[in-house]
């Protein structure tokens, strides 16, 4: 992905852009503080798109001097420069101003981190070819520096202006959208926190209102199961019919054991109805008598549902015997296969009606599955 070319340090921006400011410009050279390495560093435009590093001597004090110059705008001959070319063991090392044999321009604009002034040296030739003028006999007079460096100078600090402020507009928007990313973060966090606060009100109350019913029978002592409370916490309804939903679970657990010895009595998710006692809308009265009309068949399904899931859990084979064994009040698997058989349509109905209900049975237990797959078969025979 492209950055924005302002990001950087402003002098090298305009040292990328010298040879559209100066077409035929010698040799632009760089210096300036680098406030990521804390150190000064140098570049230079070699060719028209490649800048080169280059290396300064270890004693800066003479380049120190320069970006402390209280005048923006010098002018320097090779003579008045106090950069030399070092040698040692037959080894040249190059600083700035090596070969320097033409009219140096030197800009300075102040860096807002050392407060010094970052440094731009332009090469311009003796005379005035640098210009798109042959006449090399005319060389650069007084008058002449003055004009280049007026209008250089400004046009330089002109664009370093608009880099700073494109970039501050630029820091602006990215603090912004960080804040916008951050607020939507916390606003997500919070709203899962409150639904999850939600949630565990709402299995607080479920198991007062099981205490409640508890206390008023005698003779059970009603337990939510693991399910059941992870169905509740997810409810979104009408938080006034939640109760209306456990007593009528409650119902259905009171005729379904009521010959059951034991004490505890589980509820499970699939004795809660939140089907017909809709998300959040109380039971219209013609859900009350279709939930009337098939309460037994219901009762039925619950009944082998839970037997089923008794049988699976000893690692017994899902079979009518095993099955009818392990309801609360045994009987045969041919009274198992009479009733699903005498049920039939209604429970037909009610698998379809209810497709999250009675999982086990419907999938695994050979009576419920005789009875889908001869609805299917009927199905595609009538097809």
């Amino acid at each position: 992905m492209s950055t924005f070319s302002f990001i950087e340090n402003p002098l090298l921006n305009v040292l990328k852009q010298a040879n559209a400011l100066l077409p035929g410009i010698e040799k632009v050279i760089a210096i300036y503080y680098c406030n990521e390495a804390s150190e000064v560093k140098a570049k230079t435009l070699v060719h028209e798109n490649t800048i080169e590093d280059i290396a300064l001597d270890n004693n800066d004090d003479p380049i120190d001097k320069l970006r402390k110059a209280t005048s923006n705008i010098n002018w320097y001959s090779k003579d008045e420069t106090p950069f030399e070319v070092s040698r040692k063991k037959k080894h040249i090392q190059m600083n700035v101003f090596h070969e320097f044999e033409n009219v140096v321009l030197s800009l300075g604009f102040p860096n807002e981190h050392d407060k010094k002034n970052d440094l731009l040296f332009f090469f311009f030739n003796k005379d005035i070819s640098n210009f798109g003028l042959t006449d090399s006999n005319k060389i650069l007079t007084p008058d002449n520096k003055k004009i280049i460096s007026f209008i250089l100078y400004n046009s330089i600090k002109t664009m370093i202006e608009i880099f700073s402020k494109d970039l501050n507009a630029l820091k602006m928007y990215n603090e912004n959208t960080k804040s916008l990313v951050k607020r939507h973060a916390q606003s997500r966090e919070e709203l899962e926190t409150s639904k999850n606060n939600y949630g565990l009100s709402l299995i607080n109350l479920s198991k007062l209102y099981i205490k409640e019913f508890s206390e008023d029978n005698s003779r059970f002592n009603y337990i939510l199961t693991e399910d059941a409370l992870h169905r509740i916490k997810k409810y979104q309804g009408d938080i006034t019919i939640l109760k209306v939903i456990i007593k009528q679970a409650i119902n259905y657990v009171n005729n379904l054991y009521f010959d059951s010895k034991e004490t505890d009595i589980y509820i499970s998710e699939d004795y809660l109805n939140f089907e017909s006692i809709g998300a959040g809308t109380a039971t219209k009265p013609q859900e009350v008598q279709l939930f009337d009309k098939y309460s037994k068949t219901i009762m039925l399904l619950d009944k082998l549902e839970k037997a089923a899931r008794d049988v699976v859990a000893k690692s017994m084979d899902l079979t009518g015997t095993n099955v009818g064994g392990a309801c609360s009040t045994p009987i045969s698997a041919p009274a198992i296969s009479d009733a699903v058989k005498k049920h039939k349509n209604k429970i037909l109905h009610l698998i379809n009606k209810y497709p999250d209900r009675w999982k086990l049975i419907r999938n695994e237990f050979r009576p419920v599955k005789n009875i889908l797959t001869l609805k299917t078969a009927f199905i595609e025979k009538s097809a």
